[in-house]
């Protein structure tokens, strides 16, 4: 593959006619392929900021649910990395379980998209829709779905932690 461009020229002038690698001939395929590759990573990391979003507004709202009873723990002693660590524990209990079956449920998708007959004069050895299952890529929604989760915890558990109790308690 790497010596088809010296070869291409090689038997052009050898046999006097247009000799064109494989790397030319097949340059619009590739760069077609990386354009592919790039917007699905992009449609994927925005789905998963999107659902990040998603939860950080759960947790929110949980906590504004919730001022009663996070009142009563910090006034019965629990510090607020007491109530951190329970609103961060929660937002990563919802990542880890949402990103478990999320791999699962895409595993399974790709699995059925993979038998699906797909037949094209341009690529005529490719018989079914190519599906790329290399372990890197769910590593990575599983890497991203926690670090999202984390990140979509961590700021509504450090207000929950700041609450006063005195305060919520008197406004009721």
């Amino acid at each position: 593959m790497t010596l088809a461009p010296a070869l291409a020229k090689k038997y052009g002038k050898l046999f006097g006619t247009d000799a064109v690698d494989i790397q030319t001939a097949n340059s619009q395929f590739e760069t077609g392929s990386s354009i592919r590759t790039l917007i699905s990573y992009a449609v994927g990391i925005t789905l998963l900021i999107v659902a990040g979003f998603g939860i950080y507004n759960i947790l929110n709202m949980m906590i504004y649910e919730k001022m009663d009873s996070i009142a009563i723990l910090k006034a019965s002693g629990f510090s607020g990395k007491d109530v951190n660590a329970i609103f961060i524990t929660i937002a990563l209990t919802i990542g880890l379980v949402g990103g478990a079956l999320g791999l699962v449920f895409g595993f399974g998708l790709s699995v059925i998209i993979g038998q699906i007959p797909f037949n094209t004069a341009s690529l005529p050895t490719v018989n079914t829709y190519p599906i790329n299952n290399n372990p890197k890529f769910y590593l990575i929604g599983a890497v991203f779905s926690i670090i999202t989760t984390y990140l979509a915890g961590y700021f509504p558990s450090r207000k929950a932690s700041k609450i006063d109790p005195v305060d919520i308690i008197r406004g009721k």
